[in-house]
């Protein structure tokens, strides 16, 4: 059976598809992909085969026909960003298949800024510090954790979730004025670069689907920094709620965790699962629950963070729940952190479990109200030959007692001692 090839056609027309990919495209039998990626080769004499039905069908297609001749599969942009490779990888071999790059519509942005006359960042038109994003097809509420202060932003949009409605969306979330760019039909002949403002790209009406936008550094709402305060979640009267103290230091112990995947094991209310969803943009966080109370505040909570595209929640008693857990080979799925916040009364079963679940140079975090349940993890972890390290917490906050403004006074109010447990496996 012989390889395909995956082309990426960069952005807009063909002036900008590099000799590689034409090449590619002109010793292929066969190309597949969207109508208007096809359009050019109509009357070439090559076989066709549409995206129509959906990106499964296509890929159904490609592989019946790799058998008959030497197909192109073409996608716009590069492959590697933000495309279908990751469906590619997950149903062929890499053996399969050959990548061809593309140049990428962010790349053809910035090369056009650097030669716009007057522009205040022509003198650093480099996309090094800048994130590139994708809301493509994703919630809209996962935006607001994407922003930073001292960092630029840039996010490729669709029909949906246009500029104006990205800008909208934030300007309503409480993120102060800032200056934008909005890129449209990047590439085309009525490609169109606007500077412009948050604010003022809120009140937009119209708006291309296929569009970049690229925010300014600046600073974030109250809520967008350190950890949330307890008085924020949502609450249900059985589903326990980890303290702000013993979130900050559990995530913490764990950083980084940007692009990394995380096991938690005992959601509760979703305090630190939030808290790690926060931190893991590009991510993913597996969430094990047995209460469905407790899924059902957990998800609650997930959403009004703008988070819960990045977890899931899973319901089932660990370790049990485990075997639903399993990557696109079938073997069993691994993470490079994991949490234990409920161990159901056997301590040292789940911190086995979990531990198995870990890749190498992984850490795991266990968290513990009494003295015997931290020994016995603490225990556990000796066992599998872990060098564990275990932090007591006493904390308490402050509440105003009496008097006001500048008279008032306060007083300290305990939470509840917690424990710390966190060990990293070597291999």
């Amino acid at each position: 059976m012989g390889r395909f090839t995956v082309v990426g056609l960069g952005p807009g027309d063909d002036s900008c598809l590099l000799p590689c990919a034409r090449r590619a495209i002109e010793d292929a039998e066969i190309l597949a992909g969207a109508r208007r990626h096809l359009a050019p080769y109509e009357r070439s004499g090559k076989t066709l085969l549409f995206l129509e039905k959906g990106v499964d069908d296509l890929l159904d297609a490609v592989d019946e026909h790799r058998k008959l001749g030497r197909v192109a599969l073409l996608l716009s942009g590069d492959p590697c960003l933000f495309s279908l490779l990751g469906r590619i990888a997950g149903r062929f071999p890499s053996g399969d298949y050959e990548v061809v790059p593309g140049l990428s519509s962010f790349q053809l942005l910035f090369a056009r800024l650097a030669s716009l006359p007057g522009e205040p960042d022509a003198s650093n038109p480099s996309w090094s510090d800048v994130r590139l994003e994708s809301i493509h097809g994703r919630p809209l509420e996962g935006i607001a954790s994407m922003l930073h202060e001292h960092r630029r932003t840039l996010l490729f949009l669709d029909s949906k979730n246009s500029g104006p409605a990205v800008a909208a969306f934030l300007r309503d979330r409480g993120f102060p004025d800032r200056s934008v760019v909005l890129a449209e039909r990047v590439g085309y002949e009525d490609e169109h670069i606007s500077r412009t403002t948050l604010f003022a790209l809120a009140n937009e009406r119209d708006a291309e689907g296929l569009a970049l936008l690229l925010i300014e550094p600046g600073p974030l709402p109250p809520l967008s920094k350190g950890v949330l305060p307890d008085s924020w979640f949502v609450r249900h009267e059985r589903t326990p709620l980890s303290k702000e103290t013993a979130r900050a230091l559990a995530v913490s112990f764990l950083l980084p965790l940007d692009g990394l995947s995380i096991l938690e094991v005992g959601a509760g209310s979703g305090g630190i699962t939030v808290e790690l969803a926060r931190r893991t943009p590009g991510g993913s966080v597996v969430s094990v629950e047995r209460s469905a109370d407790a899924l059902a505040v957990a998800e609650e909570n997930l959403r009004r963070a703008g988070v819960f595209d990045r977890v899931r929640l899973l319901r089932g008693s660990a370790p049990e729940v485990f075997s639903e857990l399993k990557d696109r080979t079938g073997a069993p799925l691994r993470f490079h952190r994991a949490v234990i916040g409920g161990h159901g009364g056997a301590p040292g079963e789940i911190v086995a479990a979990v531990w198995n679940r870990l890749l190498p140079g992984g850490r795991l975090l266990a968290t513990a109200n009494m003295p015997s349940s931290a020994d016995a993890i603490y225990r556990a972890l000796k066992n599998l030959g872990a060098t564990p390290s275990l932090t007591h917490v006493n904390a308490s906050s402050a509440r105003e007692s009496a008097g006001q403004g500048a008279e008032s006074s306060w007083m300290l109010l305990a939470s509840n001692p917690v424990f710390l447990i966190y060990a990293d496996r070597s291999a």
